[in-house]
């Protein structure tokens, strides 16, 4: 079986991202006997990719992915599904209520034991498009409000280690909040950009019972080309909204039970998976 995931590195980005990247770090650590390099069968996992562009022909292992981009595929005999991100996907799919479970990165606490520590008393994680293209201003922008900036494409102990050591996380990148979610971190959603994808972000907080509420802020993309004094203005004045979001944002944190039993059902799902290869029932 092979691990199916957006992966950056490979495309003319050449950089990877947070979310993404969790595929190979947490599935090569939970079922690495099962994801041989296979290509006859595909493992999809983490990220918004049930869509037209999946390969027709090919068995596909559907294990807490979600709809949203592109087309709603066509789900045949070749879709083997354990659960997929949400409420909402499962809608989109016409499957069982029961299958919307959660995003599969709640499974990161699992594999990754938090220090205890916290030191940054503010963190913001922005989508990773942010920081290719604007990263070093959004650093700038932060270090004056004495925010601490977590970069989405460093490593993924880096960014884990990152998120559990702040008391906020505000969380342009969905799954900087789902991560920080998981670790019991209050986080605050970020929205710079209206192509960023409600669908997906909804997805997964109907599963945990809460409701998409994103703080507005100005993209930094908006800055490029312009003339100095102008450039200076929409500064400051992303700088004032990111000022007025910690003095007025409202963090959110889903209910404890409830995460602990969405853990334990998508844990269940990987004892099934794991017994199912075992039996050769996906053969």
């Amino acid at each position: 079986m092979k691990l199916h995931y957006y992966d950056g590195k490979s495309t003319n980005l050449q950089v990877g991202n947070f979310g993404d990247d969790l595929n190979p770090w947490l599935w090569m650590q939970l079922i690495p006997n099962i994801l041989d390099g296979d290509g006859e069968k595909l493992f999809v996992g983490i990220g918004t990719l049930l869509n037209e562009h999946l390969p027709k022909n090919t068995q596909k292992i559907i294990f807490g992915s979600g709809v949203g981009y592109g087309k709603i595929p066509n789900v045949d005999s070749t879709w083997k599904i354990y659960f997929v991100r949400g409420p909402l996907s499962a809608r989109a799919l016409n499957l069982e209520a029961s299958l919307g479970i959660t995003d599969p990165a709640i499974l990161v606490r699992q594999c990754f034991a938090q220090t205890g520590q916290k030191k940054y008393r503010w963190s913001y994680i922005p989508h990773f498009s942010q920081e290719i293209h604007n990263g070093g201003a959004w650093q700038e922008i932060c270090q004056s409000l004495n925010i601490h900036y977590i970069n989405p494409t460093a490593s993924i102990e880096q960014v884990l280690t990152e998120i559990s050591e702040s008391d906020i996380l505000f969380a342009e990148a969905m799954h900087g909040a789902i991560i920080a979610d998981a670790f019991r971190t209050p986080w605050v959603a970020v929205k710079t950009n209206e192509k960023i994808l409600d669908f997906k972000w909804n997805d997964w907080l109907n599963s945990v019972g809460l409701t998409y509420q994103p703080h507005m802020i100005k993209r930094i993309a908006s800055l490029i080309g312009k003339k100095s004094f102008l450039r200076a203005c929409d500064y400051q004045s992303i700088r004032t909204q990111m000022y007025y979001m910690l003095i007025t944002a409202k963090p959110f944190l889903s209910n404890f039970s409830k995460s602990k039993e969405l853990e334990e059902r998508v844990m269940l799902k990987l004892e099934a998976l794991k017994t199912d290869v075992t039996k050769g029932l996906l053969n």
